[in-house]
């Protein structure tokens, strides 16, 4: 294909020699530049479906028999087919980078409807073409979103963010029936770290998080342009390639599901700044996130794990916004906005986090010396006065406690308003 057609290759980025591999019917393509490197597959002939698929295997159901490519799209995530084939029409969508190897398994969880795919084409583990039936995509919430913000029509607004999280919380209590396994921080917190260096960020993150933020089959990004409403206006999730960013930082990990819905709240950040809105974006924020605990699994959304000093949604959020960067340099486009603004202000919030821990070594000691007192009362080694004053330090200790957990912002305020100077 030529390198005008294929808009989802890094603009800035140089294609270098390959000897690397690839399918039968596709070349394997190597860019680099700017500090980055990515590998990806292209088809040689995308006029010709035949030769596209010899050499892959095919899962689930797809076109059979003659098929004719009655148009080309090509997307920012890979070319896009509309194709006939015995009087049905199909939608195959290519994944250039592949996926995370985890993609087939989402599929299978997510609840049955036309935004999932019905089957595809692979080349040993590596995704190459995902397969739905062809339907015309009809209102999305991105759509419905965007009209409700430039409007300032807040109970509209609030009432699609509601909805849209409710199809995601959808997918995250069936996917929970899939394979769960505990917290990864370290490479959670590893891969941040590369993210950091990679774009020169001058900005650290690291978190220890909590044991309600379990692996599990995620989505990885998830947009309000995924989300189809059919007839009755109910939301459903159309899973599809991922974006760039997965082949410039590939995952070497699975993600918890708050992951998935951070980048659901960063793309409210992304629209709300595009529309130049007047709504509250505190406000809208609250519908997303009550839309998503209303069929989330309770555990996966819970206060612990919204609870920014173990990482919470913010950590995540963050890491959208890296990525967003991270694409952006790709492409030499400029500065990705809110994403760069919004950075700006984690010192401040690092500040803010590292002041409040204060609250918490004092809560710490006065907790030791009430321990301490009342074991001296227990081995009878103490006066009168010692009890009253173990119970001075309880208190005091709680009492510091509280206002250390107080001290964390509430995930429903935009990092840029809980951290601002």
């Amino acid at each position: 294909m030529s390198v005008t057609e294929s808009v989802w290759r890094p603009a800035a980025m140089r294609q270098i020699e390959s000897d690397s591999e690839a399918p039968e019917g596709f070349e394997h393509i190597i860019v680099a530049g700017i500090g980055m490197k990515a590998e990806f597959i292209e088809p040689i002939d995308a006029s010709d479906w035949n030769s596209m698929i010899a050499g892959l295997e095919s899962w689930g159901n797809f076109p059979e028999g003659e098929v004719i490519i009655e148009e080309t799209i090509s997307t920012d995530r890979g070319l896009v087919l509309k194709l006939s084939s015995s009087g049905k029409l199909w939608c195959a969508e290519f994944l250039p980078w592949g996926s995370d190897g985890r993609l087939r398994a989402r599929i299978s969880l997510a609840p049955e409807s036309n935004c999932v795919p019905s089957g595809g084409f692979v080349s040993g583990e590596r995704d190459v073409i995902l397969v739905r039936e062809w339907t015309e995509r009809g209102k999305t919430a991105n759509n419905e979103l965007e009209t409700a913000l430039q409007s300032n029509d807040s109970e509209v607004a609030k009432d699609i963010l509601f909805r849209s999280a409710t199809a995601l919380g959808r997918y995250h209590s069936a996917a929970e029936s899939g394979r769960v396994t505990p917290p990864d921080s370290q490479r959670w917190n590893k891969r941040m770290e590369g993210l950091e260096a990679r774009l020169r960020a001058n900005t650290i993150w690291r978190a220890p998080h909590t044991k309600q933020t379990m692996c599990m089959p995620s989505l990885g990004d998830v947009r309000f342009s995924d989300l189809e409403a059919d007839d009755d206006g109910k939301y459903e999730i159309r899973i599809g390639p991922p974006r760039l960013a997965d082949c410039l930082a590939k995952p070497n990990c699975e993600f918890p599901a708050i992951r998935d819905f951070a980048s659901l709240l960063h793309d409210l950040n992304r629209l709300h700044y595009d529309s130049r809105s007047q709504l509250d974006l505190t406000n809208l924020r609250s519908s997303l996130i009550e839309g998503w605990r209303s069929t989330a699994p309770p555990q996966w959304c819970s206060e612990k794990a919204f609870y920014t000093p173990r990482g919470g949604v913010f950590f995540w959020e963050y890491e959208q916004m890296l990525l967003d960067v991270l694409e952006a340099v790709s492409h030499q486009s400029g500065k990705p906005e809110p994403a760069v603004s919004i950075i700006k202000y984690i010192p401040s919030m690092q500040k803010s986090m590292f002041n409040s821990r204060i609250l918490a070594a004092f809560s710490y000691m006065f907790g030791f010396f009430s321990a301490s007192s009342l074991y001296q009362v227990a081995i009878g080694n103490s006066t009168g006065i010692i009890l009253p004053v173990a119970f001075a330090f309880a208190i005091f200790s709680f009492g510091f406690f509280y206002y250390y957990k107080k001290s964390a912002p509430p995930p429903e305020k935009p990092i840029f308003v809980a951290f601002k100077d």
